[in-house]
């Protein structure tokens, strides 16, 4: 056997691979950043460089590394890729960022937009902003609407040019007008957030947000979604608009909306003392086995709360519409007319503030459930001045003395006046004088509790029941 016949390529193979690995072991992850990428090149062993063997880095990451220096901004914005998810090289955000940078400086729209969003994480921008905004102005006046995007934001910013805050928003309603849902997304958190030369204006940015919504844009459905239940503006709330963006988001299986959803519908939800949600154990547990294909949404505390009172029947019915669901397509979503699940007296969910001790109190009877456990019509006062009543009669047989009390107090809040439009002063005097035992509040109260008053007042009272033992 000739010694050239003596090696066979596969063992020629894996020498060099060790070789290369040892003489890359002197690398470093920031040698990839623009400024020593060239040095890490030439550093590359030998049989890397010319066959491609025993490289430190992938073969994309190689081809990419070299197109990159010679200042393909494909290549540049790859590469920066590549560094930021340390897909076949090692991760390097700041190398990362400085590749975005290079790959924006001529133009590339997918890189300025990311330049844009590290820059508003509190990155530091190693690029030629000024070089970016005159590359991103041709692509923008053609009609490229990520351009559009990537350039309103250094024009509200004032990043490389003069901060011109209306022409950055005319910018991004041109590219709305042209059909970009993100963009519609871009001014909603404008008037979200707010942004040097634009105020706050929630409303706009509720607006805008259903702009982007309405063309399929998901993460703005499931941003209203979440918007209409939890705004710090409590005069925006609207919990049936927040059901159907999450509907819609749902439908498209995104596990965070599933997993906002099922919240929705295991507690219902109340606009005042009117009922627009009504809980639905069945549908709230469908989707939560849905969202906990992700493990990111295996909610163990909302499972928990959902299946703690639901039959066998009803976790097999839940577990069976799981199994058969399917996504439903974007077009089919968008021109559905979501309904929440109807407010029947018997499935109401229970006012806020009631404190879970209260609430397992008041469900122990499950199906059978004793007057002092009945959630009553707060449109009716006569009904909550009963189950008031009830409530104080339960105390009263437990020994609980301060529970009963508190429980007759909240009734001289909702009964009703004792003349209609209230006793006048002579009046009041008199009828005390006539009624010593009658309850000063109640002998002055003018007019009948509202529905969210009579609510609260039998919130207060059933809260008594969240102490016993």
């Amino acid at each position: 056997m000739q010694p050239s016949q003596l090696w066979s390529r596969p063992a020629l193979a894996g020498i060099a691979l060790l070789l290369g690995l040892g003489l890359a072991g002197g690398a470093r992850a920031e040698d990839y950043g623009p400024d020593r990428a060239s040095l890490a090149l030439r550093r590359m062993p030998t049989l890397c460089r010319t066959v491609g063997l025993g490289c430190p880095i992938s073969g994309d990451a190689y081809a990419a590394l070299k197109s990159a220096i010679a200042g393909d901004r494909d290549a540049q914005f790859r590469l920066a890729q590549m560094l930021h998810r340390g897909n076949g090289i090692p991760r390097d955000e700041r190398a990362a960022t400085a590749w975005y940078g290079k790959a924006a400086e001529q133009g590339h729209v997918a890189a300025a937009l990311e330049i844009n969003r590290l820059r508003h994480e509190g990155r530091d921008i190693p690029a030629d902003e000024a070089k970016i905004a005159a590359a991103l102005g041709p692509e923008a006046e053609k009609g490229d609407r990520g351009a559009m995007r990537a350039l309103a934001d250094i024009e509200i910013y004032g990043r490389g040019v003069p901060r011109d805050a209306a022409r950055g928003v005319a910018l991004l309603r041109r590219a709305v007008a042209a059909g970009s849902a993100a963009a519609a997304a871009d001014l909603a958190n404008l008037y979200l957030r707010g942004a040097p030369g634009i105020d706050k204006n929630p409303a706009e940015g509720f607006r805008w947000m259903g702009e982007s919504g309405r063309r399929g844009n998901l993460s703005a459905m499931l941003a209203l979604g979440s918007m209409y239940f939890r705004h710090p503006d409590a005069s925006l709330h609207n919990p049936v608009e927040g059901y159907r963006w999450l509907m819609r988001a749902a439908l498209l299986d995104d596990p965070s909306a599933q997993e906002m959803l099922s919240e929705v519908l295991a507690e219902g939800a109340m606009v005042g003392a009117r009922t627009v949600i009504a809980p639905d154990p069945v549908a709230a547990d469908m989707w939560l086995r849905l969202a906990a294909r992700s493990p990111y949404h295996d909610n163990a505390s909302l499972r928990l709360q959902i299946e703690g009172n639901m039959t066998s029947a009803q976790l097999e019915e839940a577990k069976k519409r799981a199994a058969e669901w399917r996504p439903r397509p974007l077009r089919e979503v968008l021109a559905m007319a979501i309904a929440p699940p109807a407010a029947a007296s018997a499935k109401r969910p229970w006012p806020p503030g009631l404190m879970p001790p209260a609430i397992d109190r008041l469900t122990a009877a499950a199906g059978n459930p004793q007057p002092w456990q009945r959630l009553p019509d707060f449109a009716r006062n006569e009904e909550v001045m009963a189950a008031i009543t009830a409530v104080a009669a339960y105390c009263d047989a437990k020994g609980r003395r301060s529970c009963a009390d508190n429980c007759r107090r909240q009734l001289d809040y909702v009964a009703p006046p004792v003349k209609a439009g209230g006793l006048s002063a002579a009046e009041l005097a008199r009828y005390l004088r006539e009624h010593p035992d009658a309850s000063p509040v109640r002998a002055m109260r003018k007019e009948a509790a509202t529905a969210e008053q009579a609510m609260h007042f039998w919130v207060l009272c059933a809260n008594g029941l969240a102490a016993e033992p």
